[in-house]
């Protein structure tokens, strides 16, 4: 398909253009700083609505797990979501709910990140709550305890999730093919075997290595400023305690790309309808 124009028109179309960019620009000016303890902090403002969203995102994920703890970055995100030296188990969610917020997590190979949305007069409440759990988090060997109980909901999620579902499953075992060797092989959620066989002291030893400011980004985006969010970052996490246990690298081994096209079957007698995919293995260099 061909495109033109006269022109008059286009230098119509590019002035506008620009002003269009003028304003976006104007509009995205986000601000970055890190604090004395190594924790970065970025800062979206943007002021249509009085809302704040704040994020504290990990640099730490599935990929990151020891050999034979598959699973425990996800278990992880579960576990803080209870009991802190100072926050009862249930407390922060309800807390969050009842200011009128929401709240979630999510787990990748590559990061795990927090989440609240509230009104923006509760900004420090939530840095204030995440603050709590990043360093006064409370696993130990209690049965009825945060670790062991979310340690039980995570292996009851990956039979649900993975092992009930056929197309999961069968993805699994692309994985495994295309990363062989490779952490990415494993799914974030564990190998149920190493989930089941994960421990309190598994649990702390993830805690106090990842679960530091210099291995954290704040991102706070709504109705702020660089200033705002600065005053309180430095109020709420400024004065903690780097782990230094962490220095970023990550020590993996290098994938050869697939050769040859691989055809992996599985059949479950769930399926009533078969379902064919194809994966490409394609390596981009910049």
């Amino acid at each position: 398909m061909k495109y033109w124009i006269s022109g008059g028109l286009a230098a119509l179309a590019l002035t506008g253009a620009t002003a269009l960019a003028d304003s976006a620009d104007e509009a995205w000016s986000p601000e970055t700083f890190t604090l004395s303890n190594g924790m970065d902090v970025v800062v979206l403002p943007d002021h249509r609505a009085p809302v704040v969203t704040h994020m504290v995102w990990y640099k730490v994920g599935a990929a990151d797990e020891d050999l034979g703890k598959s699973g425990i970055a996800h278990l992880f995100e579960h576990v803080m979501f209870k009991e802190t030296d100072d926050i009862a188990d249930g407390e922060f969610s309800s807390t969050v709910n009842r200011l009128g917020g929401q709240l979630n997590a999510f787990t990748s190979w590559d990061y795990t990140a927090y989440y609240e949305r509230v009104a923006k007069q509760h900004l420090g409440k939530m840095m204030e709550l995440e603050a709590e759990r990043m360093t006064d988090l409370i696993i130990d060997e209690d049965p009825e305890g945060s670790f062991i109980t979310e340690r039980d909901v995570v292996k009851e999620e990956r039979r649900q999730i993975l092992d009930n579902n056929p197309g999961a499953v069968l993805q699994e075992q692309v994985l495994s093919q295309f990363w062989k060797g490779h952490p990415y092989e494993i799914t974030v959620i564990g190998i149920m075997d190493e989930v089941e066989a994960l421990s309190p002291q598994d649990g702390i030893d993830f805690y106090k290595r990842y679960y530091s400011p210099e291995n954290a980004i704040l991102i706070v985006a709504g109705d702020v400023t660089g200033e705002e969010v600065r005053e309180l970052a430095e109020q709420h996490n400024g004065e903690i305690e780097p782990s230094e246990l962490v220095d970023g690298t990550r020590n993996w081994t290098e994938v050869e790309p697939l050769t040859e096209t691989q055809e992996i079957t599985h059949s479950d007698p769930k399926v009533r309808q078969p379902v064919w995919y194809r994966y490409y293995n394609r390596r981009f260099d910049r």
